[in-house]
């Protein structure tokens, strides 16, 4: 509610019902007035808390500075921004973006609470494709400024001066949802309203051919206050989806195989599928996630029909050994039965994930929302994992890898109409786009009908 007190102590004079407090600091030692170097500790579960993430400072001016927290969810970003501005001839800004993205894509984000104690018409916050992280890089970026108007911007080639593309939208709401779309050398922006139901509604903004940005560039998020002050920015639900152009499915790439058949969905081409002669499986992805209508992960999958069983013994499920083991909560792997192989299509699925134990997900309808039915509070590994699909009837299973051990249901039984044929297998997103997270097991096996399971091996 734009409360807090930019000259007051760290705390800003906040309440929990937001109003201004005074007198809210240490009063030892009172005279002659606040004590200064004093620490403040707020009580709050490291698992609820936020995550520094890295950014990079784009020096234009030998000014820019800034950082990025992220909830503990991944679903808000909280990003700071110290820098003169993202114009002329060397950009001088905040920037975060994790890794180079390859071939075409989709970009979207809720730009929302802007905060600065020195507020600027020309502040910027928004999205950006960038060739690479030098301050006069050539870039196409939608941005919401300080006076509430979406501009798109850039740099047609490095070392150009900047423009802007179209004409800005004047008089926007508190938050835009802002959106960039990469096909080829065409680059197109838009902005969009979100109603009550939760729609979005989308406006094109103005599209562009800029091959000077090449094939590969950095994505990301971009704050400069334009000024000596800091701004903070609020990001919601920032994602970055592969798409694969031309195809009969573009959100879909069919990546070469390597020991076993996999389809990466809406997903980046990383990792890699092992498969052994004994019958282990080591399965490596990234992905951002498989929720809400559409889904992003690597699936190790079969074609089947009529009624059948898959399972599989999870050994280990881990982080990217190229980010210090990071292993988000929600990341997800483990068993899958999908209608089709579009990234909004009907599935029920059992995984282990990152730290809440086991999860029984689904989507009942094309493009509809995932549900969820329970988490299993455990996290054991290893674990066996089973699936069953009896007519329409759906249902998931697992048992710990001990002597004698029988299968306990779990989670939701649920009938869907499925095709007369579908997929199966084994699905893995690391819930983290750019990051990766590596399934290990054995024993997976199909059985169809009156058909003897299939030990799946090379």
């Amino acid at each position: 509610n734009n409360s807090f007190n930019y000259g007051a102590p760290f705390y800003g004079e906040c309440s929990p019902d937001g109003q201004r407090v005074r007198d809210q600091y240490s009063i030892f030692s009172w005279s002659p007035g606040p004590r200064a170097h004093v620490g403040y500790y707020i009580a709050k579960g490291e698992e609820e808390g936020l995550v520094k993430v890295d950014t990079h400072s784009i020096r234009g001016r030998d000014h820019a500075n800034g950082m990025a927290l992220e909830s503990a969810d991944g679903k808000t970003i909280y990003m700071t921004g110290h820098g003169r501005d993202i114009w002329s001839y060397d950009d001088d800004f905040n920037f975060k973006a994790d890794d180079i993205v390859e071939a075409d894509f989709t970009a979207v984000v809720k730009v929302g609470a802007q905060s600065t104690a020195s507020p600027q018409s020309w502040s910027k916050s928004g999205l950006m494709v960038r060739t690479d992280l030098d301050t006069n890089s050539a870039h196409l970026s939608i941005f919401r400024t300080g006076a509430k108007w979406i501009c798109t911007q850039g740099r047609r080639n490095k070392g150009e001066y900047s423009r802007t593309f179209g004409n800005c939208v004047e008089n926007q709401p508190d938050a835009n949802w802002l959106k960039i779309e990469k096909r080829l050398d065409e680059y197109t922006t838009f902005y969009g309203m979100e109603g009550a139901d939760g729609e979005i509604t989308w406006t094109k903004h103005t599209s562009e051919e800029l091959v000077g940005i090449g094939d590969s560039s950095y994505v990301g998020l971009a704050v400069s206050s334009a000024s000596y002050w800091q701004l903070e920015t609020v990001f919601e639900d920032f994602e970055i989806s592969q798409y694969y152009f031309p195809s009969a499915a573009p959100s879909i790439s069919l990546a070469p195989t390597m020991l076993a058949p996999f389809t990466d969905i809406n997903n980046l081409d990383l990792g890699r599928v092992a498969q052994s002669s004994a019958g282990s499986w080591d399965v490596t992805s990234s992905g951002s996630d498989i929720w809400g209508s559409s889904d992003s992960f690597r699936f190790v999958n079969y074609t089947v029909s009529g009624d059948v069983t898959i399972e599989m013994k999870v050994n280990a499920f881990e982080g990217d050994p190229d980010h210090n083991g990071y292993l988000y909560s929600w990341a997800k792997a483990g068993l899958m039965m999908r209608d089709t192989m579009g990234n909004n299509a009907m599935h029920y699925s059992l995984f282990v994930t990152g730290t809440q134990g086991l999860a029984n997900q689904w989507r009942e309808c094309t493009g509809c929302n995932s549900g969820h039915s329970r988490t299993h509070p455990d996290n054991p590994r290893p674990v066996w994992l089973q699936v069953k699909k009896v007519g329409n009837v759906f249902t998931s299973y697992f048992k710990y890898d001990e002597e004698g051990a029988g299968w306990t249901q779990f989670g939701a039984t649920k009938t869907m109409d499925f095709g007369s044929e579908i997929s199966v297998g084994i699905a893995v997103t690391s819930n983290s786009w750019g990051k990766v997270v590596t399934l290990s097991g054995t024993d997976f096996s199909v059985e169809e009908n009156d058909v003897p399971a299939r030990k799946l091996r090379a």
